[in-house]
């Protein structure tokens, strides 16, 4: 050990604190916390003999130390979790989205909505650094606190934006809460949105539902938040009984469908306990320099949740380091539970369990379980974990997609990913056989069988593709808003072919159906420019160029795809006008030709005799074919493929 540093450990005070490692050039390169800065600063520079890879590469770099003493374990934790974010350190592990935690938050409204909140307003905070105060005893089945505002109540924290926004469309699904901005006053207020007409709103903007209904609706919703699911099923029942007391028969079918659906909601919940457990099991699979921690929470004795972190920065780290690190970054945060199941052993357990206690308020236990359920419980975590690294690795393709993925979401400033997308192209020759197509992106992959075409009706006949655009785009929201499962779900993200025009034309229809939880965007041909709503300068796309390839993919797919059905819709056209002219030759005799040889040029390329010897055809007509197409073909007037 090097002298200086040997003298330094000398003076270091038995006191909890934050500690930094500096490298020769006086840069931070990790940070840690400890219950007593004196012992746990030895063990980094004495104990080298017990290293694990990672341990000894750091402290191979470490020149120098300083460190900064505070009141508690408590104090050091978030003290430690600032100084990483500040400095962000070489040999501290990285979480693939380290972003803030989302809240939701039911407003406090005549009419409350659901909103989703980052962050949190003063009045949520409390004296204890890092934390919030909870409602003792409501804790919902995504392990989230519950806390009290002067603007509503505040659901959360939600370990990501995809598990936030899985519980909105849930709470929508079975409850009807309302999503739209709108003020409403228990008035009717314009032409009710699409998730009404789909069954995902009880449209209090239709005047029918009053404030008192609405009410008993938001109870069972904070109930169903709070992992009371029980206590809205008794609720639902005993509401549908007095309705059908009353005679009120549609009511109690409108109660009676809801109980139901939080009845097949709740169902395939796991039973993992037959007590009141609060626990979260953590497993974690290492491979190659990556890491995935899965979480698994369990709530009123009902495994409920599983979350997955991807972890960087991992390699040479033993899992119980992974599992260490990962418990300050997740719980300053996340909602602590009763108990935490490690699958590996981490250094001083007790003390963890001591930080996290100060952290929930009371006491917490953190160990890791030898033998019985809960032992399977973290093998299970850890088979997800392993599971979760197997689909992280994965094929080149699928690599470069979830990357183009993770670009796109960044550079158009969404909440996470696009999951799923849409694109749409118009084709016309003058306005005549448009057609317009529209191609899907499952996790930036095609999903043909969500491949859906369209004939112009209203517009056909007018060059104009903007009126063509709105046309499909219209039809495709309307379907949607008809229930139709082969138009939902909607899009995470809806790019245009085209420039600002077409922009403005996506953003006029998700408008006309108040849609407004589903981003535009068009991709302009000539410069391959990417516009969105609000900015009149295209996106600066230079630091995304996957982002911008996966854009370029879907627009030629949708120019493919409508180009595709133009031509064969224009080929049918002429070979039906051509044939039509010919004399004995009807629809029957029609169908049978081109269904018997394929195409127009197939039948002009026949014989006279292989054209009499068709089923119905006589001599005479197979002569009047022959004659007929041997003109059209000299005139060259073939059925060859047309232009765009």
């Amino acid at each position: 050990m090097r002298q200086a540093i040997a003298e330094k450990l000398k003076t270091v005070p038995d006191e909890p604190g934050a500690y930094r490692m500096l490298d020769g050039a006086g840069t931070v390169i990790y940070v840690g916390k400890a219950l007593s800065l004196r012992k746990r600063l030895q063990q980094w520079f004495r104990d080298t003999d017990r290293h694990s890879p990672w341990a000894l590469r750091m402290t191979e770099h470490a020149a120098d130390f300083d460190y900064i003493v505070t009141r508690s374990e408590l104090e050091a934790l978030t003290l430690e979790q600032s100084l990483i974010k500040e400095h962000q350190p070489h040999f501290n592990i990285k979480l693939a989205d380290d972003k803030s935690y989302p809240y939701l938050q039911l407003t406090d409204d005549v009419y409350p909505r659901l909103i989703v909140v980052r962050d949190l307003p003063a009045d949520a905070r409390v004296a204890i650094p890092g934390r919030y105060k909870q409602q003792r005893g409501l804790h919902d089945p995504k392990q989230h606190a519950v806390l009290s505002l002067r603007e509503g109540r505040l659901f959360g924290p939600f370990p990501s934006a995809t598990s936030m926004r899985r519980t909105m469309r849930v709470v929508q699904q079975l409850f009807g809460l309302r999503s739209c901005g709108r003020r409403l006053t228990g008035e009717p207020c314009g032409r009710p949105c699409l998730n009404y007409h789909i069954d995902r709103c009880v449209g209090p903007c239709t005047g029918d539902v009053g404030p008192e209904e609405y009410a008993e609706i938001c109870d069972e919703v904070v109930l169903f938040l709070s992992g009371k699911s029980d206590e809205v099923m008794a609720r639902l029942r005993a509401d549908m009984a007095r309705a059908a007391e009353r005679l009120d028969f549609e009511r109690a079918a409108q109660l009676r469908d809801r109980l139901q659906a939080v009845e097949k909601v709740t169902e395939g919940q796991l039973m993992v306990a037959t007590e009141e457990r609060e626990q979260d099991a953590l497993g974690v699979a290492v491979e190659e320099g990556g890491a995935v921690v899965a979480v698994l929470s369990v709530r009123r004795g009902k495994l409920l949740e599983k979350e997955q972190f991807s972890v960087e920065d991992s390699e040479g780290r033993t899992p119980g380091e992974v599992l260490e690190e990962f418990l300050g970054r997740h719980y300053q945060e996340a909602h602590v539970p009763r108990e935490v199941l490690l699958a590996h052993e981490v250094e001083d357990a007790a003390e963890w369990a001591e930080v996290l206690g100060q952290v929930r308020g009371q006491k917490v236990r953190v160990h890791t379980p030898q033998r019985g359920e809960k032992k399977r419980l973290v093998e299970l975590a850890a088979h997800n974990a392993e599971l979760a690294l197997r689909r992280q690795a994965g094929s080149p393709e699928e690599q470069q997609a979830r990357e183009a993925l993770d670009q796109l979401g960044e550079v158009l400033g969404l909440d996470e990913p696009p999951r799923r997308m849409e694109c749409y192209d118009i084709s016309t020759t003058q306005g005549r056989e448009s057609t317009g197509s529209m191609v899907v992106f499952g996790d930036g992959i095609p999903e043909k069988s969500s491949y859906r075409r369209f004939r112009m009706h209203a517009t056909e006949g007018k060059p104009d593709d903007f009126a063509m655009l709105e046309e499909m785009l219209q039809r495709r929201l309307r379907r949607a808003a008809e229930g139709d499962e082969k138009f939902l779900p909607l899009p995470d993200l809806l790019v245009v072919d085209g420039g600002k025009g077409q922009l403005g034309v996506a953003v006029r229809a998700l408008r006309a159906w108040e849609i407004d939880d589903v981003p535009p965007a068009s991709l302009a041909k000539r410069e391959e420019e990417v516009f969105v709503p609000g900015r009149s300068e295209p996106l600066d796309m230079t630091a995304c160029p996957e982002a911008r390839k996966l854009l370029q993919r879907m627009r030629d797919e949708a120019h493919r795809f409508a180009i595709t059905h133009h031509r064969g819709v224009r080929e049918k056209r002429l070979t039906e006008s051509v044939l039509e002219q010919a004399p004995g030759i009807g629809v029957a005799r029609r169908t049978m030709l081109l269904t018997s040889f394929g195409s127009i040029d197939a039948i002009a390329g026949a014989t006279v005799e292989e054209l009499a010897a068709m089923p119905g055809m006589s001599r005479t007509a197979a002569e009047a074919v022959h004659e007929l197409l041997a003109e059209y073909v000299e005139d060259g007037n073939g059925a060859s493929p047309c232009a765009e």
